[in-house]
Formats: structure tokens, sequence, C-alpha cells
């Protein structure tokens, strides 16, 4: 994204009386001598001595931006001849959380009390829906070069030359039984002042926070530790009678009940869920499946806190996904035993 757009969202966002950053010296906004600022509230920064990189910006502007560029790439991969995105408009980045979910307070071990959360540390960026005939994909993101994370490494021909490490990437996978199999990826990068960060500096910032140390102790972790930590929280804000009767709103411990799948590169970290693994799961699947494309859902991961230094405890991520169809997946053919994932690096 050019600093010309950039700087006409700054702009846009101060209409909204809000002050991030300075504009470019030969921007229309810098040119225009006779638009002043307008705003006296002594709590905004001042727009015209802020400077660029100085913490201005706020977590919604960069979360915007994050947001912006992750479709832009998109639009204008690199060599990219894939089909129309059918998925696009079956999920949504934005999200009632705070209307409905509580998570562990800062004294939860001792007084068992819950609280609104905040903000997602991390943001969907896209969800990809595929299907196979052929069997389950696991580590979907790195394994197929289809997926939003492979075309990501693709558009970025000049990320090696820069010198910087790559933007870190959650992925969350539910493999669904088949045939056709069907695949529902999420995937989640750094928000906010966090934005654009790999997961190394993400830990540095964020090291000695509550939510620090648990996804430390996540990410490093073994399988039995991962298991016994990763959350996920289900809102159905619409759906038929019969899923809402089966689909509680309450958390779930996933490596509990289901058999979970770890797979981590230099760039990405993914769990795989594998709906099979549990035969009354599967069931309901089966029999539920038509309510799908009549149900909205709100899905919450979070790294469970069983210390005190972890709390209170922090949302991972969040999407909605709306009234995915049997049509919605993009159908997908075998995996050639030559084709290889991105340089994100092997499973786990």
């Amino acid at each position: 994204m050019g600093p010309q757009v950039q700087e006409k969202l700054r702009y846009l966002f101060r209409g909204k009386g809000r002050c991030f950053a300075r504009p470019e010296v030969n921007s229309p906004r810098a040119r225009d001598e006779n638009d002043s600022p307008s705003d006296t509230n002594d709590t905004d920064t001042d727009y015209d001595t802020a400077s660029e990189g100085q913490g201005y910006e706020s977590d919604e502007f960069d979360r915007l931006l994050t947001r912006l560029q992750s479709l832009e790439a998109e639009e204008h991969p690199s060599g990219s001849a894939d089909p129309p995105d059918a998925a696009s408009k079956h999920w949504s980045a934005e999200c009632e959380v705070r209307d409905w979910l509580k998570v562990r307070g800062p004294n939860y071990l001792r007084d068992r009390r819950k609280q609104a959360p905040a903000p997602a540390v991390m943001e969907c960026v896209k969800v990809d829906v595929f299907s196979f005939d052929d069997g389950p994909c696991a580590n979907v993101a790195n394994a197929r070069p289809e997926s939003w994370l492979n075309r990501q490494r693709a558009a970025r021909t000049d990320a090696s030359a820069s010198g910087r490490d790559e933007p870190w990437t959650f992925v969350f996978q539910f493999m669904n039984p088949g045939p056709p199999h069907v695949s529902i990826a999420l995937y989640f990068r750094p928000a906010g002042r966090h934005a654009g960060r790999s997961l190394r500096d993400l830990l540095d910032a964020e090291g000695e926070s509550p939510f620090g140390r648990a996804l430390r102790r996540f990410v490093r972790g073994d399988r039995k530790e991962r298991d016994a930590r990763f959350k996920m929280v289900i809102a159905l804000m619409e759906a038929p009678w019969a899923l809402r009767q089966t689909v509680p709103r309450r958390p779930v411990i996933l490596g509990k009940k289901f058999a979970l799948s770890y797979h981590e590169g230099a760039d990405y970290f993914a769990v795989d869920l594998d709906l099979s693994s549990s035969k009354f799961a599967e069931r309901v699947y089966r029999s539920l499946k038509w309510c799908s494309k009549h149900s909205v859902e709100e899905i919450v991961l979070m790294i469970e806190p069983h210390t005190d230094d972890e709390l209170p405890e922090a949302v991972l991520g969040a999407a909605r996904l709306s009234k995915v169809g049997d049509e919605t997946p993009r159908r997908l053919p075998p995996l050639r035993t030559t084709a290889r994932g991105g340089g994100g690096g092997g499973g786990g």
C-alpha cells in the first residue's frame, strides 16, 4: 500500500476527531495552509507537531491498515490466477465479543471472577474454505499453494532483501469429515501496535505481560501443555433451533475433546482440529451439516491461563463465520507429491 493511500487514511481518521500522525510534507493536507486543526481538546495530539513513528497512531488505525494491506495483497498477488474467492462474503473480523464473552479476571484462581475481555491481540485477516475429495489436508496453510499464507509469501518478493522477519501468522483449521472433506482455515496476525510483527518481536514486546507469558509457554510447550491450554468458545448469533441445542456458548479446552495437531515454521503456527476424532462430534456434524448455511457464529480462540502471572485472560483472536454452505468451499485437486508448501517450515 503506497504512502498516498496511508496518508488519505490518516486524513479521514482525523476528520473523526482523532489525531494520529503528521501528514507528509508534500501531501494535500500539508499544502492546504487554510485548513488548520479545529480540535481544541487538550487530550488530542497536536496534529501539526506529531511525527511519524512517535506512537501517535492508534490501535484502530493500525488494525485498519493491516486489514487493507491484506486485502490489497489478495487482490493483486504476483503471478496469481486464482478464481474468485467465494468464501470472502462468509466471514468477518468484526465481532461482538465484548457483548457476550467473559474471561478470567486478574484474581480468577482465588475468587473465580470473570470480566469483559480487552480487544483481541490478533486480528482475523482471512478465512480459507476448501474441499478435498481425496481426504483431509493437515497443515493446509503450509501444505497447499492455494492457501492465503502461501499466496502472501509469494507476494512478498522483497521480504528477504529487507532484512526484516516476516509477519507471524496464527492459523486455526477445522477439518470436517467427508467426503468431500471441508477445511475452514482462520488466519490471524498481530493487531494494533503489534501489527506486522514476527513471533520473536511479539514475544519481545509482550514478554512480561500476562498474555506474553501464556503465549510463550504455549508455543514452546509440548503437546500435553498445548492440549491443556488451547480454548475455543463458539457463540451462535443466528442458528436453527436444533443447532442451538447442540452447541452451547461455553469455553471448551479442545485437546480434551478432540485430536489436535500442531504445525509451525519461521512465520506461522497452526492448530488443526480433526472433527472426526470424536465420533459423537462427527455424528452431530453429519446430522446438522445443513444448519451451517443458515447460521452465523462467532469463534473466539484463547490460551487458558494456568498461573497468576498469566492473568487476566486475553483473547488471542476472534472471527465471525456467516452461512457457510455447500457452495462456499473452493474444490482443490489432490496435491502432487512433488508440490510443497511455502518457505515457512514444516509441521509438528
